[in-house]
């Protein structure tokens, strides 16, 4: 079949060009005019910033109608005598449906396409974009029957051509993108934009061992979607336990309305992920505006945070999930996951599966929102359920409430302990701090059996008091204002880093050339040679004198 291409831009009806003749240098000269106006301002800008445009090269497409296979009688087929052979019987399954046309997927390639500068402001693109091979086809999704078929047509002369060498023999298709009015430039369209696409993303990944920020984070979230369900109102347990179990089930209309924060959080032993979604001018800026990676940053540990605020998104995608912020553990690290050799096997894993392994590798190691974008990094709703399935572990408390080691005081270790047992953390602390009035001389420590932290008694109100003081007396000397007195004016023109009148003497003097290095002569003389001694020029270092 001629060469040809296909694409499909958003929900707009597949586009494809006509054929040409195979040769190193094919010319299309195709021209598709989208409606880009009938879109939402939303969707628009969805599809421009997101995942780039994927164009496939079909140049290895074969004429199947000419290849049909007539029926034969039995033992008169050219397979009939290898039906007894093992190498017959175990040949790989291929990714067809044989006697179907329209399910026959030839090897192609794949040009992909960024459309992003358009936002920009941009009327024009000249992209010379690299053609990449297609991705192999889940052969898990043929049925057994579909199976057997594949297995004889495997043999026959009609399966597709292998898959070309795109990239080794420098393919590129050039694409010119052009748009009638710019789109970025006036601000009502920017206003379209803000309304038909509230919801904002942030995402947080940062090292296992920093419970601090886990700790607050956890903690920001559930306040935020406590008060955006009115649910603030009810006890702190009671809180967590119905944030737990809660979902949106509502219409999307009414969801747009919420204020709250969805996603998932990932733990794997080794690293946090977050990756929340919620309305963008209100709380994903309250959650950026926290600065919480400022506060809880550790020396020599990972912490990141993907945001920008020019970025924003039509609708959210990890509505659907088990609960509003959805957590799970994985059994082994993601680094470590990604590293074993059978994930790699086709149908030792799920497909869905090992395509959300992959991104949330790639998701980890990245340093821009924008890219995460861009290179559609982001799992889907059901790739994080596949994966919880696969490779999660029940989740216990101590994976989003890990607790630190209690106060205890030397001397007295009753009080305060029956303290913490009782209360949250937080409120050991202010009870910790109560009972340091009533013990003046106690000095308090995490652990008296190890060497740790031990803190002194200090009255905070009291020392703030004794510090302005302090800074207060500084104003002014113990016999009160010292005037310096009056300059001349020679005086106060003399600048500050004069040199010494020693060196102003020495400056002063003849220059003499070389006078520091007199004593340094050539061993050798550097004088010219008369005439009648010219033999004698190369024998000059033969002849000291």
């Amino acid at each position: 079949i001629p060469t040809y291409c296909k694409y499909k831009f958003h929900n707009f009806p597949p586009h494809q060009t006509h054929g040409q003749i195979h040769g190193t240098h094919v010319y299309f000269k195709d021209v598709n005019v989208l409606l880009t106006g009938l879109m939402k301002p939303g969707e628009l800008q969805m599809c421009l910033q997101g995942p780039p445009l994927e164009i496939e090269v079909h140049d290895r497409d074969r004429n199947m109608e000419n290849s049909k296979k007539e029926p034969s009688l039995s033992g008169k087929d050219e397979t009939g005598e290898k039906v007894d052979k093992l190498s017959f019987l175990a040949c790989k399954c291929t990714d067809q449906k044989p006697f179907t046309k329209s399910t026959v997927r030839h090897p192609h390639g794949v040009a992909k396409v960024s459309l992003s500068d358009l936002l920009l402001g941009q009327k024009y693109l000249n992209i010379s974009a690299p053609i990449h091979s297609c991705s192999a086809s889940d052969p898990a999704a043929l049925s057994e029957e579909d199976e057997k078929q594949t297995r004889t047509e495997s043999m026959s002369s009609s399966s597709p051509l292998p898959m070309g060498h795109y990239l080794e023999s420098d393919s590129v298709l050039t694409v010119r993108v052009e748009i009638a009015v710019p789109l970025g430039v006036h601000e009502e369209n920017a206003d379209a934009g803000v309304t038909s696409c509230p919801y904002g993303l942030i995402i947080y990944i940062f090292d296992y061992n920093n419970s601090s920020l886990l700790h607050d984070l956890v903690e920001q979230i559930t306040e935020i979607n406590a008060k955006g369900l009115q649910l603030d109102c009810s006890p702190v347990h009671l809180m967590g336990m119905a944030l737990a179990a809660s979902k949106l089930k509502t219409t999307p209309e009414k969801v747009s309305q919420l204020d709250v924060v969805t996603g998932f959080h990932l733990m794997d032993g080794s690293t946090h992920l977050f990756v929340l979604e919620g309305l963008k001018d209100k709380a994903i800026r309250r959650l950026w505006e926290r600065h919480l990676e400022r506060t809880h940053r550790q020396e020599g540990g990972q912490l990141e945070v993907l945001y920008n605020f020019q970025l924003s998104f039509h609708h959210r995608q990890y509505a659907d999930l088990e609960s509003l912020c959805y957590h799970f553990c994985l059994c082994q690290p993601l680094c470590t996951l990604t590293k074993q050799p059978l994930l790699y096997v086709r149908r030792m894993v799920p497909y869905i599966c090992f395509q959300a392994l992959s991104r949330l590798s790639f998701l980890c190691g990245s340093k821009r929102l924008r890219t995460v974008i861009r290179g559609d990094l982001l799992p889907s709703a059901e790739m994080i359920r596949v994966l919880s399935h696969e490779y999660g572990v029940p989740l216990k408390d101590e994976h989003l409430f890990p607790q630190k080691p209690p106060l205890v005081a030397f001397g007295d270790t009753g009080e305060v302990g029956k303290v913490e047992q009782e209360h949250s953390l937080l409120d050991t602390n202010k009870n910790v701090l109560f009972f340091f009035p009533q013990k003046p001389k106690k000095r308090f420590t995490y652990c008296q059996e190890y060497l740790s932290a031990t803190f002194d008694l200090v009255d905070v109100d009291a020392a703030c008091k004794e510090s302005y003081a302090h800074s207060k007396s500084m104003w002014m000397s113990p016999d009160g204002f010292v005037l310096p007195g009056c300059k001349s004016s020679i005086e106060s023109s003399l600048h500050p880093l004069l040199c010494d009148g020693a060196r102003g003497k020495e400056l002063q003097e003849q220059w003499q050339e070389n006078a520091l290095h007199a004593h340094l002569r050539p061993v050798l003389p550097r004088d010219r040679w008369s005439w009648d001694k010219r033999h004698l020029d190369f024998d000059l270092y033969k002849k000291p004198p």
